[in-house]
């Protein structure tokens, strides 16, 4: 079972203290930046309660990191070819977001932080993360790679800048460093398939299962029992992070 098995869109509302009408200094409606998340409820599949993530203002910076790793290999004139090897994830940093609530006094904390932070929460049974995708405007419009732009928050900093005499934090400047959600249909993509007439041996991944495997492996997540079996795996959900599975070859 892949991890687009597991995520449903839930989207989150983006609430703004400027009038929803705005204008931007260029001319036009102001759009408004936002998440939508995915989750998933345990192994059922079902949408969990939909999370909160008001946003205050639009971000001053979005960068964009992808990288690409190559391999070399010595070619019959004696010389070194680099061969692409594979594309890693992307990571998306979101800068100086900007959350304020001095004028209503209330914490900044409870009422923008905390809620950024249980996006980097997780499902205790399958590690199931919240999953990502950033929305603002036009800003993916005419992108062929926008569809792989599903992201997990990986790294939040939060820096307290204005606070009230008790101590409560009421103005926070905040950055977001995501990366990139990739799927196994993305990987088999990205990656030239392996014949399955040949054994193989796979690493297993945070939130892998057997049928996931299957599918990433022979195309078929019904073939799960033929991996179970080459390795006496008894409970298909014990699988480990770091455990290495032999896939066996589908003989024709």
């Amino acid at each position: 079972m892949t991890l687009n098995s597991f995520i449903k869109p839930v989207a989150t509302r983006v609430i703004s203290d400027l009038d929803g009408k705005a204008t931007s200094m260029f001319g036009g409606q102001l759009e408004k930046a936002m998440f939508v998340v995915f989750k998933a409820k345990n192994n059922d599949l079902s949408v969990v309660d939909p999370v909160e993530l008001p946003f205050y203002l639009n971000p001053n910076t979005v960068k964009i990191d992808k990288e690409v790793e190559f391999k070399e290999e010595p070619s019959p004139q004696g010389t070194v070819a680099l061969k692409f090897s594979e594309t890693k994830p992307i990571c998306l940093s979101v800068g100086e977001l900007w959350f304020d609530t001095y004028d209503t006094r209330e914490s900044v904390r409870a009422k923008y932080i905390d809620k950024l932070e249980q996006l980097m929460d997780y499902e205790k049974d399958t590690h199931v993360v919240n999953v990502l995708k950033f929305i603002w405007g036009e800003f993916g419009k005419d992108s062929k790679c926008d569809d792989n732009y599903t992201f997990v928050l990986s790294k939040l900093t939060v820096e307290y800048t204005l606070f009230l005499p008790s101590g409560m934090p009421c103005r926070a400047k905040v950055s977001l460093c995501l990366r990139q959600a990739i799927t196994h249909e993305k990987i088999a993509k990205w990656k030239p398939k392996e014949s399955p007439d040949h054994a193989k041996i796979y690493t297993v991944k945070r939130g892998d299962t057997l049928q996931g495997i299957s599918r990433f492996a022979y195309d078929d997540p019904r073939e799960w029992r033929r991996i179970a079996n080459a390795n006496g795996i008894l409970d298909p959900m014990g699988l480990k992070p770091g455990q290495k599975l032999l896939l066996p070859p589908i003989l024709k």
